[in-house]
């Protein structure tokens, strides 16, 4: 009695695990698709917003110094 269920846990443990369905990975294809999309479009903005940074650190400076001097 035992042998035959032993054989079919075997059996199954054996057997390949179908892929996933066609849809499930075409949309897991566009996710990374947008993923990569939304970061290329995300890049120059951050960049550009990032470009102001040394300017508002030199008015920090210079307000700095004002104050240092008694301004």
């Amino acid at each position: 009695m035992r042998y035959p269920i032993i054989f079919a846990c075997l059996l199954l443990a054996a057997c390949d695990v179908a892929p996933p369905p066609r849809d499930q990975i075409e949309e897991t294809d566009k996710a990374v698709e947008n993923t990569q999309l939304r970061d290329a479009i995300q890049a120059p903005i951050d960049r550009a917003k990032s470009a102001n940074d040394p300017v508002e650190q030199a008015d920090k400076e210079r307000e700095q110094a004002l104050e240092d001097a008694g301004g």
